[in-house]
């Protein structure tokens, strides 16, 4: 006879986290890489080097796209718990009112987009244009935005 129990639901979970941004012909490759790793914290940051993939954009001009790329779950908690530590009170607002715009169902992940120039000077902004760093956190677990918005809470990135 099948328990009348309902299933254990599994605690959401972390499996990725993945920062990328272009460098566009006119910018500073290093000073690009430089705004993706102030997402990382300081002992992390010479550990970690961007892959680099070169494409065209519209009009035939070289992009080349870098990504940071970590999937060891002790170090995705940590990256993330330290971005959030870092968002002030009025960037947390704006994910708490948006999550639902960032998190995507089918792939399981949760992005925020930074502005690169930000980034530059130590801050976290957040920017829903171009000239942006992606932080993208890929999640386990998750069957409602219900559980994104916990999981979100738990970790600090809303209040």
């Amino acid at each position: 006879m099948a328990s009348s129990r309902k299933a254990e639901r599994r605690e959401v979970e972390v499996s990725c986290v993945e920062i990328t941004a272009l460098c566009h012909a006119t910018e500073d490759c290093t000073r690009v890489e430089y705004s993706m790793k102030t997402l990382l914290p300081e002992d992390l940051r010479p550990k970690m080097a961007p892959t680099v993939k070169y494409e065209k954009g519209y009009f035939g001009n070289p992009i080349a796209v870098l990504s940071i790329r970590v999937d060891d779950p002790s170090i995705v908690s940590t990256i993330v718990k330290y971005v959030a530590s870092r968002l002030d009170e009025g960037e947390k607002r704006i994910l708490k009112i948006t999550s639902g715009l960032r998190y995507d169902p089918g792939d399981r992940k949760f992005t925020i987009r930074f502005s690169k120039q930000s980034l530059l000077q130590n801050k976290l902004q957040i920017l829903d244009t171009d000239d942006v760093v992606k932080f993208t956190i890929y999640l386990k677990n998750i069957k409602k935005q219900r559980e994104v918005d916990e999981f979100l809470r738990s970790t600090g990135l809303i209040a």
